[in-house]
């Protein structure tokens, strides 16, 4: 909805509106103090009927009103117009194959947690920092085990990522082993539907793939044909026989694929990054945060239309209408 105003020059009007009332009824002790004297109007005033006198200066007032409407540069105000800035897509892929079961994580108690509780944790903070940076982001969720599954479409509701973020849990995997082309065609797939223009895939994993078929690097040059851009993180400690709990003992301690992580990010022009820890994690998440910084925030523009000189025809129209009858009434 559209809305009136007016300029910064209301306050002249305040000063004159009633300067002409102050002429009128306030005139010096004689004729040669006051300081404005119109010849024609003692005729008038001697000669002419007084509503006539009245209807004539009120003409001429309302004239004087609509200039010093005219002066207060009134502006009508339309509807705001949304100027969406260009935002990015971001989806974060998270392992859920069992060696995330690994209790070779220690938590800010320092006591030992499984693998997964420090990536539920660092995938929190790291939508929580494009919330504070007030980022114009969507952002997905990605789950992939034996198969890729979607925890969160792309969203801008960042508050009901950080739900699902808690809720990241071993329970959801589809099974032991790691399909990383899976997590990047889905991503894909993913992109695609939402129509993005710029995409970013943060894939973090702790081992390597272990499905046959596709090949992660095979991937990866899809993806880069669709201009997608693919962050990869090798996460877990060096030494991954110790700390296992009894749930995990029968997963495969498979070492991270740092040269297929590296391959998949220098194919489509992002970064690889080694994490041994929450707190490596943690940092390499915020780097990956910084070198994607969100573009401005939406700007709104709201368009001003100006109305003077509306009131300043009408009071012209006005003054010529008082001049034509001041003129016949003296001849």
């Amino acid at each position: 909805m559209g809305a009136l105003g007016i300029g910064s020059f209301w306050w002249v009007f305040l000063i004159l509106a009633f300067l002409p009332i102050l002429i009128r009824f306030l005139p010096g002790r004689s004729k040669k103090d006051e300081f404005i004297y119109i010849t024609s109007l003692p005729k008038i005033l001697d000669s002419e009927p007084k509503n006539r006198v009245h209807m004539i200066f009120g003409i001429a007032y309302a004239a004087w009103v609509f200039l010093m409407i005219a002066l207060m540069r009134p502006i009508y105000y339309d509807t705001p117009i949304v100027i969406e800035q260009p935002h990015r897509d971001i989806i974060l892929a998270v392992d859920l194959s069992d060696s995330m079961r690994y209790m070779d994580m220690l938590d800010s108690a320092n006591k030992p947690v499984q693998r997964i509780d420090i990536v539920k944790e660092q995938v929190h903070e790291f939508i929580l920092s494009r919330i504070k940076g007030n980022s114009n982001d969507r952002i997905g969720i990605i789950l992939f085990s034996d198969q890729a599954q979607v925890l969160s479409p792309l969203t801008f509701d960042k508050g009901l990522l950080l739900k699902l973020a808690d809720e990241i849990d071993l329970k959801l995997s589809t099974g032991p082993l790691t399909n990383i082309s899976g997590a990047i065609n889905m991503a894909i797939n993913r992109f695609e539907e939402a129509g993005t223009n710029k995409k970013i895939l943060v894939l973090l994993t702790d081992g390597k793939n272990t499905v046959t078929g596709m090949t992660p690097v095979q991937a990866a040059q899809i993806a880069n044909e669709h201009d997608m851009k693919i962050y990869t993180i090798g996460f877990g400690s060096d030494n991954t026989s110790d700390g296992m709990d009894d749930d995990a003992e029968g997963a495969a301690a498979d070492k991270i694929d740092e040269f297929t992580l590296g391959e998949i990010a220098k194919i489509t022009h992002g970064s690889y990054y080694r994490a041994r820890d929450g707190k490596q994690l943690h940092n390499k998440y915020q780097e990956i945060n910084f070198n994607e910084a969100s573009e401005e925030a939406p700007r709104s523009y709201q368009p001003e239309v100006e109305l003077y000189h509306w009131p300043l025809l009408i009071s012209l129209i006005l003054s010529i209408c008082t001049g034509i009858v001041v003129r016949r009434i003296n001849g």
